[in-house]
């Protein structure tokens, strides 16, 4: 019964097995590479492939012959098949009689993989110490009122049940925005806005 290897990007290769220890890594080339009658399993494959660069080796097994139900080779004849490998076998150079199955990581980009998307952001603006006060006041009044749907208070309700001066208010909401903590969407009268809290996403309400 054959054991899969580990292979780093390089070629290196380290038997994986029951009471199988990893070698010492030595550098590529090497021929204490080889290890002798392994062959690489899929998911040790598909690993090296997923990081692989251009022109880098991957030693996937040292044998005379590759056994014909090999897991190992039937995934590298695909990827040869479609491109994204270079296979070729030198003898070894421990043992002239056996080969060193070898794939090469071309430049094809594989179709197949995963597309790495990157992750969106939202750039908040930084709070200044005096904003910060005004909006520690404002957020737990808007979030109250979210929270049971009411329509948000005017400017100078929230001035009140907050404790601020009038216009501390409307600066403090510009801040609150600015920073992604809200967000306000017009509505019709007598309340004109409802705010969004981006925390909870619950809203204020609409007068009836």
């Amino acid at each position: 019964m054959f054991h899969e290897t580990a292979h780093d990007a390089d070629g290196r290769v380290c038997a994986e097995g029951a009471g199988a220890s990893p070698p010492a890594p030595v550098p590529s080339g090497s021929p204490f590479d080889e290890v002798t009658g392994l062959v690489a399993g899929v998911d040790r494959i598909n690993a090296w492939l997923a990081v692989a660069k251009p022109g880098d080796r991957f030693v996937y097994a040292t044998r005379a012959t590759l056994p014909i139900g090999s897991a190992g080779k039937k995934r590298m004849l695909d990827l040869a098949e479609r491109g994204l490998v270079t296979l070729v076998r030198p003898r070894s150079t421990i043992d002239p009689t056996i080969f060193n199955y070898t794939a090469y990581r071309t430049a094809k980009l594989d179709p197949l993989a995963r597309p790495v998307r990157p992750k969106l952001a939202i750039a908040s603006e930084p709070i200044a110490d005096d904003e910060a006060a005004v909006i520690d006041a404002l957020l737990p009044v808007l979030e109250r009122f979210a929270r049971y749907g009411r329509p948000c208070p005017t400017d100078r309700q929230l001035a009140e049940k907050a404790g601020l001066a009038d216009d501390a208010v409307k600066a403090g909401l510009v801040a609150m925005v600015a920073a992604n903590l809200i967000r306000i969407h017009g509505c019709a009268a007598p309340t004109y806005r409802r705010v969004l809290i981006l925390s909870t996403g619950l809203i204020t309400g609409i007068a009836a």
